[in-house]
């Protein structure tokens, strides 16, 4: 049993995961060739907490949530409530991961009051990182940075990397939603600075990812591009390949080559949704969407944004709900314009809730557009106006020239 953990263990280490989970499978066979005592059931169960990451990293974690599932009361009967906190940490990450967020806040919230109690930090510090996941993804954006704090003060009691880094990544996600880029790069940039200091392939990589990602939300291609590169080139396992992925192809649909990034954001798409990764596709779908539209392929672009709006409501996914809607509008531009209307509203709506401003801006430029169409020059100037006051604020790169343009080309007052 004990060679079979220890294996398991630095397989996961040197990023071998279907080995680490072969002798996962050979450990929990032997146990249940032994005798079924208390040593033994927290065996069983601290093997199993152990392994999230290891399903997670190749895409299985329905497989690992019913094992959670199937051994969920075993873990009620044991006497180490840390250990117990650290089993319904797992079970919130699977459901975060489903796209269940409320579902998986109540599983941390009690692995937090679990671990807190017995003082275990380290998965006190997990459990916190999951949390933060969930409110990211429900729009919350304040509560990403406070619960952020809470993850630097677990891992300050007992350190735990992954926890550590994937903490910066989904704040410099917050601040690049919110349209903070400095403090959306700055993020990433910590979190790479310690990657490369633990020479952690996987974690150098998702940091990298978090930088490109900061970069296209800006516009600053360049470095979108450069950090893109680094993030694929450093990815070792699967999830780490496909965020990687999915951050350069996003900017391959910004900067001319939609039909490139396209083929890769739509094979993530099926992927996460054979896997169950919710979360996931709720992100890569909006971008699929938005390469429909930078190609022009306007039919396209609405069947997969109607498909994003679906999922990211039922998850109750504010920020990516407002994004659809924005989407929605710009697609009906080009195809049908009486339709804008009533999604930019929805998205300004969303966006002004959220304070997620370079959103808000671009739905306001959509808006101005659609006045513009209709002959309304006055109220087509004040949302383009608006628009462009909020790019130049934030720092925004390219958005702003677009909108110039579209001001230029309004016709003159009458008088």
């Amino acid at each position: 049993m004990e060679y079979l953990d220890l294996a398991n263990q630095k397989a996961f280490k040197t990023n071998a995961m279907e080995d680490a989970k072969g002798y996962f499978y050979k450990a929990m066979e032997i146990l249940d060739t032994m005798p079924d005592t208390m040593e033994n059931q927290e065996q069983r169960i601290s093997l199993l907490v152990n392994q999230f990451f290891i399903f997670e990293q190749i895409f299985q974690l329905p497989e690992y949530y019913d094992l959670l599932l199937r051994y969920e009361p075993l873990s009620a009967e044991i006497k180490n409530t840390g250990m117990a906190g650290g089993f319904y940490s797992r079970m919130g990450g699977c459901e975060l991961t489903f796209g269940l967020f409320d579902k998986a806040i109540q599983s941390e919230t009690k692995a937090v009051e679990l671990c807190e109690a017995s003082g275990n930090a380290e998965e006190a510090g997990i459990a916190f990182t999951a949390l933060l996941y969930c409110h990211l993804y429900k729009g919350d954006f304040e509560q990403v940075f406070a619960l952020k704090e809470d993850v630097l003060r677990m891992t300050a009691e007992q350190f735990n990397f992954l926890s550590y880094v994937r903490s910066f990544f989904a704040a410099s996600l917050a601040y690049s939603y919110l349209g903070r880029w400095d403090e959306a790069v700055a993020e990433g940039q910590s979190a790479l600075k310690f990657a490369q200091e633990y020479a952690d392939d996987g974690l150098i990589s998702l940091a990298a990812a978090s930088i490109s990602l900061a970069y296209i939300f800006k516009g600053e291609m360049d470095q979108a591009i450069e950090y893109g590169e680094m993030a694929v080139k450093k990815a070792p396992t699967p999830m780490y390949k496909a965020t990687a992925q999915v951050a350069l192809a996003s900017a391959w649909c910004r900067v001319g080559e939609p039909l490139k990034g396209i083929e890769i954001l739509d094979t993530y798409v099926q992927i996460f949704r054979a896997g169950r990764f919710t979360a996931g596709e709720i992100v890569v779908s909006t971008n699929l969407a938005e390469g429909y539209l930078l190609a022009k392929a306007y039919d396209k672009a609405e069947q997969t944004t109607m498909e994003a709006l679906d999922v990211a409501e039922r998850c109750g996914t504010k920020f990516f709900v407002g994004r659809a809607h924005r989407l929605l509008g710009e697609i009906a531009l080009e195809n049908n314009f009486s339709k804008s209307s009533s999604h930019f509203e929805k998205s300004i709506t969303i966006f002004k809730e959220t304070k997620a401003e370079n959103e808000l801006a671009k739905a306001y430029a959509g808006i101005g557009r659609l006045y513009k169409k209709q002959g309304n020059t006055v109220q087509a100037q004040e949302y383009l106006t608006k628009s462009l006051e909020i790019f130049e604020r934030l720092g925004t790169l390219i958005e702003p020239d677009k909108v110039k343009k579209e001001l230029a080309d309004l016709p003159p007052d009458e008088e």
